[in-house]
């Protein structure tokens, strides 16, 4: 019987410490609308981030916000470049329909990322339709 409860014991502490290491690697993940985003970005509310376009290079330089980074989530090293980007507080993560934002969010959980993301839910789509400035690269 004593070798029963040592075991239910142990098992909780494993539970536990699994929950804990866990939380440890966890990061915050912020779901704000475009317009939130503009205005965070216009109130310089963050001093070290980086904006993460998550389309393609064709779909970037046909317009994407000021000071972006092109990231094409579906790269094949996507996972080394986002590795650039980790020392980052901040990451604020866009694309046009959801999928890559969402790869792009997914591969900096792999990669243990701990600072905070934002995830701009209505990505460039929603940004251009609140009439928010754009760069079209030439």
């Amino acid at each position: 019987m004593s070798v029963i409860k040592n075991l239910n014991k142990l098992n909780i502490l494993l539970l536990f410490l699994l929950f804990f290491i866990g939380e440890v690697h966890a990061q915050e993940i912020s779901y704000l609308k475009s317009t939130e985003v503009n205005v965070l970005l216009k109130e310089n509310s963050f001093q070290n981030f980086v904006l993460i376009d998550a389309r393609d290079s064709v779909m970037f330089q046909s317009g994407h916000i000021k000071n972006a980074l092109n990231f094409d989530a579906f790269q094949d090293n996507i996972s080394f470049l986002l590795k650039n980007v980790l020392e980052y507080d901040v990451l604020i993560v866009y694309c046009s329909n959801q999928r890559r934002s969402e790869r792009i969010i997914e591969v900096l959980k792999e990669l243990a990322y701990k600072g905070k993301i934002i995830y701009m839910i209505d990505g460039l789509t929603g940004w251009k339709s609140n009439k928010l400035e754009t760069i079209v690269k030439e």
